[in-house]
């Protein structure tokens, strides 16, 4: 999710960015109105935030603007403004503004705002027939449209995300009609050499993994203005979706041994991930998990030299302490997330929050592993020794993961819903040679 931020009093504005870069955003930031439409037609984001009352261009004028223009005319625009007469909310939303959001707010009316308004574009995404990307920001690319992407062989279908430095579409692969999704990277666009190294790493790495709970890669390549991964397609999106719904202890022991199982693969491979969070942890329809984007990913035998010591490398809330320092990192790194992963699912709630980077680290760093409240506490043992803050007393390796929780709760082997058929209350799970997978009906196991 692109977010272009546009605001001319540089406290506000970093303060904005600083509060949505914590929840994964990829942002934009702009200190007038002018430089604000130049960006708006250049990346085009998925919403754009906007201050009211600015120099040069104000927030009218840049709304009139965008919705004059077919490239940017669907992009959502949340104004922010301290003035509260009626009249001015009338003209803005004339004029096609999708929300206000009153200064001073709260990080919680900010981060409200902005998931209502993502909420309403994926809603309308669902209901819409596919439009040109230069109509609708995020919706399928037609060949006529300014953003054109093709690549031979596939049929682009609709965009299903962005990020720091690629797209990811949904596409068909002609030979056989097989979806899949289409990781693309704009290398007229993204000429930082580091760029397109993370880019190719991400492939190379992938291309070594075999494994059931890691994203299936298929092929790779260029064209004169783009290199792209084609890989595996889950069209049940990630575990984020299922948190917000509530998971169960056991569920979530279940999602926590597979992730183990992946990370068990990857570790062995000398490839530590650095970025385990609940937006890689994807799911398919059989309800599996599999482990997505080794962007960040590093080989122990490779150097990566857009890395450089004391550099931050990871997803904030899920970063462990040493990563949080800019130390060296380690299989153990992939294992603290994982500790943060589990308790965010069992609770609902991170374990650490702030509004600002800097404590949000310093919790990583220096606060305890959170407590289970008294119904959660048998897993607590668990938690301590996934979350310790030194890595040589966490689990030794991603393998101990999978005989903790197969000695301690052994039904979690077994016992998983099944999610794809609604006839069918839960199937069987087993781990073999460090593979898991579905067996059968929980029916066929009585007094279970």
């Amino acid at each position: 999710m692109k977010i272009l931020v546009v605001e001319d009093e540089a406290d506000i504005r970093a303060n904005v960015v600083r509060m949505l870069q914590l929840e994964g955003f990829d942002l934009l930031e702009a200190a007038n109105g002018l430089v604000g439409l130049e960006m708006a037609r250049k990346h085009l984001p998925n919403l754009i935030i906007s201050d009211v009352m600015m120099p040069e261009l104000d927030g009218y004028g840049l709304l009139e603007t965008l919705r004059a223009d077919p490239l940017t005319v669907a992009i959502p625009v949340i104004f922010l403004t301290a003035r509260t007469e009626r009249s001015d909310r009338r003209r803005g939303m004339n004029l096609g503004a999708d929300d206000y959001l009153g200064k001073p707010f709260s990080r919680d009316e900010l981060l409200d705002a902005v998931s209502a308004r993502i909420k309403r574009t994926q809603a309308l995404e669902k209901t819409e027939p596919p439009v040109a990307t230069g109509s609708r920001p995020g919706a399928s690319v037609s060949p006529a449209s300014p953003g054109e992407v093709s690549i031979k062989g596939y049929k682009i279908l609709r965009q299903l995300g962005s990020g720091g430095m690629s797209e990811v579409f949904l596409a068909r692969r002609i030979s056989d009609g097989k979806e899949m999704a289409l990781k693309i990277l704009d290398t007229r666009v993204n000429q930082d050499s580091s760029f397109l190294h993370r880019f190719i790493q991400e492939y190379s790495l992938l291309e070594q993994i075999d494994h059931p709970n890691v994203a299936r890669i298929y092929d790779h390549g260029f064209t004169d203005e783009h290199a792209f991964i084609s890989m595996e397609y889950f069209d049940r999106g990630d575990i984020k979706g299922r948190i917000a719904e509530g998971l169960s202890p056991f569920d979530s022991l279940a999602v926590v041994l597979q992730v183990a199982l992946a990370l068990e693969a990857v570790h062995a491979l000398g490839i530590v991930h650095r970025d385990v969070k609940p937006g890689n942890l994807m799911l398919r329809a059989d309800g599996s998990v599999a482990l997505i984007d080794f962007g960040v990913a590093k080989h122990s035998g490779q150097k990566l030299e857009q890395t450089q010591h004391g550099e931050i490398v990871g997803s904030p809330y899920y970063m462990s302490p040493e990563q949080a320092t800019g130390m060296a990192v380690s299989p153990s790194s992939d294992i603290y997330c994982l500790g943060v992963i589990f308790y965010e699912m069992i609770t609902g709630q991170r374990p650490y929050a702030a509004e600002k980077l800097e404590a949000l680290l310093y919790q990583h760093i220096h606060n305890p592993p959170p407590r289970f409240a008294t119904k959660f506490a048998e897993f607590q043992d668990f938690l301590d020794l996934a979350m310790h803050k030194d890595p040589q007393y966490r689990f030794a390796n991603a393998k101990a993961i999978v005989e903790y929780i197969s000695t301690r709760w052994p039904t979690v082997i077994r016992l998983m819903e099944a999610r794809a058929n609604p006839e069918v209350t839960g199937t069987i799970w087993v781990v073999t040679d460090g593979v898991f997978s579905m067996e059968g009906d929980i029916a066929d196991l009585p007094g279970v």
